[in-house]
């Protein structure tokens, strides 16, 4: 059994092919939407590429976290002056094993997607090799380190091919996600309720138009409102769902890591959920996102020996950062920054347990030194705290050394803490670069 990795074709910058007021790019991003949506709607296991990178870069990104069994998938729309229809795999040349496995995605296309073999004419071109493509050879099928297809939903340049793609969307997605964790070996995990009761929702002080629904005491929303949230359901299996009438619904309560308040009025029967908006995202206290999981996956994406020597590093941030009410996203991120993700080389050296760079000076002192990594961890999180807000610190000893020469409460973005924190003029913007390449946010 393996996992999943999803890609759009192109990137931000390359749109693909051009026709009819739209982007190969942008109807592969669509595809790829509705399909991460039926996938996490059946609770698997999958990565999707961030749309911000090059076929390159997409290539190693998918390869640094690729493991053994693991299938990869790549979206494209093709072009031929117009005059072309229809859907194609395109697998390695000379394996039988990903030819069947090409077949097995266009065979779910055509059971969802009748159309496609509309009044006899079969709009499926088959499964094919690389080699018969102009390129020659495609890299997406042959230097990704595990089975991988690319496949091409349609003509982009043909508008009846195009208007199918566009107007049965939701249709290719459900059978191509069907078809990716059975090539995976993976199976759908997301239970058929039969007994729940309707309640409402407020979101941010307004009526939501859509129902929940009460389970076992538990209330659960729509995913479409998850979705209208931004809140990244990707790679969060914590996260409970359940599947009633059709619908998706995801536990409200389960939101709460990622800075959603939820509150209950039994009065009216009502959810109450608040989130912060995107202008918030700096604050250094609150919430932090990210799971254990996620930050280990992060860290060892940039550096594979990373937790070689501190194992337990993403779950002590965690720890540390809850019982200080310090957002543990920024400050991971920082310690990042900071330490190169825990490559060091700089002045501050691995055994001073210093993740921040505290006391360090630009071609001065090499910075305090922590007898143990929680040590330090914590001395971390509380010279962020000093800097972000004036509540007192809530686990004592203080163990940063320098928490009593900051002004309490002088930064409680991150944007304070260029020019105190470090000199770098870009520091603010690097961590919260980083924050968002955590979640995967363009």
């Amino acid at each position: 059994m393996g996992r999943i990795f999803i890609s759009a074709g192109h990137d931000l910058s390359d749109p693909g092919a051009v026709a009819f007021g739209t982007t190969e790019a942008k109807e592969m991003m669509l595809t790829r939407d509705l399909i991460v949506k039926e996938l996490e709607a059946q609770r698997v296991e999958f990565y999707s590429v961030p749309d911000d990178l090059s076929l390159k870069r997409t290539i190693e990104w998918i390869n640094s976290k690729a493991k053994k069994g693991d299938v990869a998938l790549e979206l494209h729309g093709n072009a031929f002056n117009g005059s072309a229809r229809g859907t194609e795999a395109f697998y390695i040349a000379g394996n039988e094993r990903r030819k069947q496995d090409a077949e097995l995605i266009l065979k779910a296309l055509l059971a969802e997607v009748p159309e496609l073999n509309l009044r006899g004419r079969v709009l499926s071109r088959g499964a094919k090799t690389d080699t018969t493509t102009p390129h020659g050879r495609l890299a997406f099928c042959r230097q990704v380190a595990v089975a991988s297809i690319l496949i091409e939903l349609c003509f982009v340049d043909n508008r009846e091919d195009l208007s199918l793609l566009q107007n049965h969307r939701d249709r290719f997605a459900k059978a191509i996600a069907k078809a990716l964790i059975e090539w995976s070996g993976q199976k759908g995990q997301t239970p058929e309720v039969t007994q729940v009761s309707p309640i409402n929702i407020r979101i941010n002080n307004y009526e939501y138009e859509e129902k929940g629904i009460l389970v076992n005491g538990n209330s659960f929303i729509p995913i479409d409102l998850v979705e209208q949230l931004e809140i990244p359901l990707v790679n969060h299996p914590e996260v409970r769902q359940i599947r009633y009438g059709g619908i998706v619904y995801v536990k409200a309560v389960d939101l709460q890591p990622f800075n959603v308040s939820v509150g209950w009025d039994s009065g009216t029967r009502t959810v109450i959920l608040n989130r912060k908006g995107n202008g918030e995202l700096e604050e250094i206290m609150g919430f932090g996102n990210a799971s254990e999981v996620q930050l280990n996956t992060f860290l060892e994406s940039q550096n594979e020996e990373a937790l070689a020597r501190f194992p337990l590093l993403p779950k002590v941030y965690i720890e540390e950062a809850q019982i200080e009410g310090v957002n543990y996203d920024i400050a991971f991120c920082q310690m990042c920054l900071e330490t190169n993700f825990l490559r060091f080389g700089g002045q501050v050296k691995p055994e001073q347990n210093n993740f921040c760079g505290l006391g360090a000076v630009d071609g001065g002192a090499a910075g305090a030194f922590f007898p143990d990594m929680r040590t330090g961890i914590k001395a971390h999180i509380q010279h962020l705290k000093a800097y972000a807000s004036t509540d007192p610190i809530n686990k004592m000893p203080i163990v940063d050394p320098r928490f009593h020469l900051v002004r309490r409460g002088i930064a409680p973005l991150v944007k304070g803490l260029t020019g105190r924190w470090a000199s770098d003029r870009l520091y603010d913007q690097k961590i919260m670069a980083l924050v968002r390449r955590l979640h995967g946010i363009v």
